[in-house]
């Protein structure tokens, strides 16, 4: 062997060399991190449900809108009184069960062979968009059946008749969950792709955005610039998606408090999760096919989406009318 040969051998390159695109296929690790590049700018529920817990047995229980505060206030204690005893109560008590959701993708030799890397390209984005469009609507769907606290917008934001208030309603639903005393403190505006677009044309809006990039930040109304699917503006961050369930509102909400995914570990030869510890339930595994002469890619999570504070959150209608 010549002196000149590396151990251990370079990473497998993404080129269109077939022998190094079989070499990728046959390296779970990359797949992963393939899925996750295409993935983590279009998945909008891990904004909203930010928690993370785990479940050993395939459900888990849980209580919502749990109080911060005792069942009863402190009271005056005399020079060697007892002090009072209190309960600290809890919420109303729920169970979910997790579900396996997964998708096979078939790649075959003659593909590869032909198409080169670009027929692995189209199958990991189809595979991906097929994962976030159903994990989206399931957790999407669970806040906007969570949700009950609502009022309406001062008008329509979408401009059509009377001038649009964005902010005043935004900070009026602040004021309204700080109220509570619950300790919610809202980030996070959840709305539909329609009423995204109205938000970020605004006029009112737009005179308040700086001129420059970077200006953006020291701005009191700022937009962020690394997605199509988010913007900061108020303080808030905007997120939207094609997979809510309900359009014609906006929600404004705690990201810290309002949810979680809880996902099951399930052990099984072959599969890799997205990080070390797994922390957003992804697996993934890469299995080759000689009877038919393909590889097979299985993307899987098993999970279940839970809404912990549903006070935490507070609908505005109306602002598509």
């Amino acid at each position: 062997m010549s002196g000149s040969t590396t151990f251990p051998p370079a990473q497998p390159t993404l080129s269109g060399d077939i022998l190094q695109i079989n070499r990728f296929l046959n390296d779970p690790l990359w797949i992963m991190r393939a899925l996750r590049a295409i993935g983590d700018q279009l998945f909008i529920s891990n904004k909203i449900l930010t928690g993370q817990q785990w479940t050993e047995s395939g459900s888990v229980g849980y209580e919502q809108n749990e109080s911060i505060f005792a069942d009863n206030a402190p009271k005056p204690v005399p020079p060697g009184g007892e002090y009072p005893l209190t309960t600290t109560g809890t919420g109303p008590a729920s169970m979910a069960s997790t579900v396996n959701w997964g998708q096979d993708a078939e790649i075959t030799d003659v593909s590869i062979s032909r198409q080169r890397y670009g027929v692995v390209t189209r199958k990991f984005t189809k595979l991906v968009n097929s994962h976030i469009q159903q994990v989206d609507s399931v957790a999407l769907s669970a806040v906007a059946s969570a949700v009950t606290q609502n009022t309406a917008a001062i008008a329509s934001w979408a401009g059509t008749g009377s001038t649009p208030y964005i902010l005043r309603d935004l900070m009026r639903a602040f004021a309204k969950i700080v109220n509570l005393k619950q300790g919610y403190m809202p980030d996070t505006v959840l709305l539909g792709l329609d009423t995204f677009a109205n938000v970020v044309s605004d006029d009112k809006l737009a005179q308040l955005l700086p001129r420059e990039i970077p200006g953006v930040q020291q701005n009191p109304v700022n937009a962020g610039w690394e997605s199509p699917y988010m913007k900061r503006i108020g303080g808030f961050l905007f997120v939207t998606s094609p997979n809510l369930p309900v359009t014609g509102r906006a929600t404004l909400l705690d990201s810290k408090v309002l949810g979680a995914f809880v996902d099951e570990r399930v052990p099984g030869p072959g599969y890799v999760a997205s990080t070390d510890d797994g922390a957003d339930g992804i697996q993934v595994k890469t299995m080759r096919e000689d009877l038919t002469d393909t590889w097979r890619i299985r993307c899987r999570r098993i999970t279940t989406p839970v809404v912990l504070e549903p006070a935490a959150a507070w609908a505005i209608t109306g602002v598509d009318a």
